[in-house]
């Protein structure tokens, strides 16, 4: 099971609230890190099984995976 950072774009256009909308990914897997009312968006842990279920969720607009970085390893080299 391998856990993966993402962002859920919740929709309200159909009549559902956010607070119902953010209930049920919760119960479908999304552990919720951060709830973003303004940006209709809530980020979370949701195992990578799981992002299929949530798409299909009556309110979901999206289900998007959080990208990641990486600064290089710090040398003589580098300025600071």
């Amino acid at each position: 099971m391998a856990a993966r950072n993402v962002l859920v774009l919740v929709d309200t256009k159909n009549g559902r609230s956010f607070d119902a909308v953010q209930a049920e990914v919760e119960k479908g897997g999304l552990s919720v890190e951060k709830v973003m009312r303004g940006l209709r968006t809530i980020s979370g842990k949701l195992d990578e099984k799981l992002i299929e279920q949530l798409r299909g969720i009556d309110g979901v607009a999206a289900v998007r995976e959080e990208g990641t970085f990486s600064l290089p390893p710090m040398d003589g080299k580098t300025p600071q």
